[in-house]
């Protein structure tokens, strides 16, 4: 009897560790005996043929050792998923010509597989039982989404978050510039996977890129755990049927049909068990299992390698191998900057900023010396309040904006809350607006301080902490928007986590034209620093804890990084942020002065929060040399 042993690289994508168990899952009870294998190929002999899933990142996360030879790869059958039109689909057409059998996931990769020479095969994905995790409780997430993050998805998902934000969502969205090896916050797997796959009502399936290649298997899962699908227009799904099956439409109709679905439950459930009963009954994984097996049996019959070739005498492989292709796969820090004259322009500009201030400031003395800090207005909702949640404004020319953001408050489901705006010395009618908008808003408990002359972000934002009488600190920025339902879930998810300095939810880019993408979509993970931030300011704070900071730093050399800072030096104290995988609030996205000083030179910058944060941002020591 042939046995086949599936053949992974230390830190491969669990994705694939979960085709490979069930696939072996369905060999074994065929009487078709298998074994898993870390690293390199097991010595060849007689009824030993290989699998190996999916050659591209096998080979890219082994590369530095002895290749496979060739007789070996010969006895190998590859499975392949990947998209055409991608480098990883490339690669996989470069090394398919050596093996002995080839598979895909996909028709549409299959057919481009074979008009680029490749005699490949088609491995439908179907019912497994380790796959289904139907039951009969209660399911109480409305939507769900589980991908990689690209831009393409993350715009589309925005539009979706925009029309459900008021829905109990769960937006897992995961990273791919490394292999997902482990589970994380924004990768989950084994249990945790199919504990939410099953408590899901429908899943939001979005494709990567403009290719529209249908997801088997992530739907196939969710179809056999009674999730119902709601997917963009793809290409080879049949025989599932759309509007029988699942929901198909464009990518800026997905959320109205998953809300469609939501709120008409007969239709859900008709479309969920057609949808189990298909997938059970017509694609059962036991026949494409059967697909392997025979192609197994037929590449058994060739010659047996040399056992005693170099490849075979080799040490077994070991995590540097692993890591060191994981460092080559990673792409450059997003703060790496190779002119240095950008960093130059970026000082020049600072300079400019920090005359501008110094001349503001010499004016004013001259004409009356007045405060740095006074109380401008303050509304009768102020006197008496006792707020739970302090909002942080710093204003500086957004007086188009800041209005629309104080307005999103009024629509908050908690009242608990004061606002405390700080208008930075802006030179336009921003302050006039923000008072205007008090008087019209007399109930709402809000105060007004002015800074004479401009002073910085950090400087601004300090100056409302230090009138926060909140247990809690939302920071919001003039031009951004909050949902209604923000600081209910941000103070629900700290008051969950005693331990949690702060928590932040994802973010909804916007423009004047809608939507157009997510933005803090990862999970606290104090290692990604080390390539830029990825968490917006407007999150819900500690207010003790933000003090105990000293809050912001105000250091110009900081300026458009003082989130950043503040993020690092607090995860240098061993503290964390929890994170909500649901969208709380809107970033408006625009060409702002500070913005396009920020954007030019963060090398300093980076400087600073590195000699604050040391232990967080120093890179991890290379991998001692591991095998022959």
């Amino acid at each position: 009897m042939v046995e086949v042993a599936f053949v992974l690289a230390p830190r491969q994508n669990l994705f694939f560790l979960e085709l490979v168990t069930a696939l072996r899952d369905e060999l074994e009870p065929m009487g078709v005996p298998t074994s898993l294998h870390w690293g390199d190929f097991p010595v060849p002999r007689p009824g030993l043929v290989y699998a190996v899933v999916p050659p591209h990142e096998y080979f890219t996360l082994m590369h530095g050792r002895l290749g496979v030879p060739a007789d070996v790869q010969a006895r190998t059958i590859f499975i392949c998923a990947e998209q055409p039109d991608t480098s990883f689909f490339d690669w996989n057409v470069d090394y398919a010509p050596a093996a002995g059998a080839v598979f895909d996931l996909n028709r549409l990769a299959v057919r481009e597989l074979r008009a680029r020479g490749v005699e490949a095969q088609h491995l439908q994905l179907g019912w497994t039982p380790g796959w289904d995790a139907l039951s009969d409780r209660e399911r109480d997430v409305d939507v769900l989404f589980m991908g990689s993050a690209s831009p393409r998805r993350l715009e589309h998902l925005s539009q979706c978050a925009s029309v459900l934000w008021d829905r109990e969502c769960r937006f897992v969205i995961s990273d791919n510039a490394r292999p997902n090896w482990a589970a994380s916050g924004s990768y989950l797997a084994d249990d945790e996977k199919w504990d939410l796959l099953g408590r899901s009502k429908v899943l939001v399936n979005i494709h990567q890129g403009p290719t529209p290649y249908f997801e088997w298997l992530r739907i196939v899962q969710a179809m056999a755990s009674g999730c119902v699908v709601v997917s963009e227009a793809s290409l080879d799904h049949e025989p599932l049927v759309p509007f029988r099956h699942f929901l198909a439409g464009r990518p800026e109709q997905l959320g109205d049909l998953a809300e469609f679905l939501l709120d008409d439950g007969d239709a859900r459930w008709r479309m969920q068990t057609a949808a189990w009963h298909l997938v059970h009954d017509e694609l059962p994984l036991w026949r494409s299992a059967g697909l392997l097996a025979e192609a197994a049996r037929r590449l058994d019959e060739l010659p047996v390698p040399d056992a005693g070739a170099p490849y075979f005498l080799q040490a077994p492989v070991d995590e540097a191998d692993a890591a060191r292709a994981l460092a080559r796969l990673a792409p450059a820090p997003s703060w790496h900057e190779s002119d240095p004259s950008r960093r130059v322009l970026k000082d020049l500009k600072l300079e400019l900023m920090d005359m501008r201030r110094r001349f503001e400031r010499l004016q004013r003395e001259r004409s009356g010396a007045l405060p740095e800090l006074r109380v401008e207005r303050r509304s009768k909702g102020y006197w008496g309040s006792r707020p739970r949640v302090t909002v942080l404004v710093s204003l500086y020319d957004y007086a188009d904006h800041i209005a629309v953001a104080l307005d999103s408050l009024l629509t908050s489901r908690r009242s608990d809350w004061e606002v405390v705006v700080v208008d930075d010395g802006s030179s336009d009618k921003s302050l006039e607006v923000a008072s205007d908008w008090i008087a019209r808003h007399e109930t709402a408990a809000a105060l007004l301080l002015q800074h004479p002359v401009n002073r910085g972000l950090g400087a601004a934002r300090n100056a409302a902490l230090a009138f926060a009488r909140g247990e809690f600190c939302f920071v919001l920025d003039a031009d951004n928007e909050i949902r209604p339902n923000c600081l209910e879930l941000l103070i629900g998810a700290l008051e969950e986590d005693p331990d949690a300095a702060f928590a932040y939810g994802m973010l909804e880019r916007f423009t004047p034209r809608g939507p157009s993408g997510l933005m803090s979509v990862f999970p606290w993970d104090p290692a990604r620093f080390r390539d830029g931030n990825y968490i917006d300011a407007m999150a819900l704070l500690r207010t003790d804890r933000l003090r105990e900071m000293g809050g912001y730093r105000t250091d110009r050399r900081l300026h458009g990084w003082e989130d950043y800072d503040l993020w690092a030096r607090m995860a240098e104290r061993g503290w964390r942020g929890g994170h909500l995988s649901r969208v709380v609030a809107r970033y408006r996205t625009s060409d702002h002065s500070m913005l396009s000083v920020t954007n030019i030179s963060g090398a300093e910058a980076r400087s600073m929060v590195a000699a604050a944060a040391p232990t967080i941002m120093a890179e991890p020591a290379p991998a001692q040399a591991g095998g022959a």
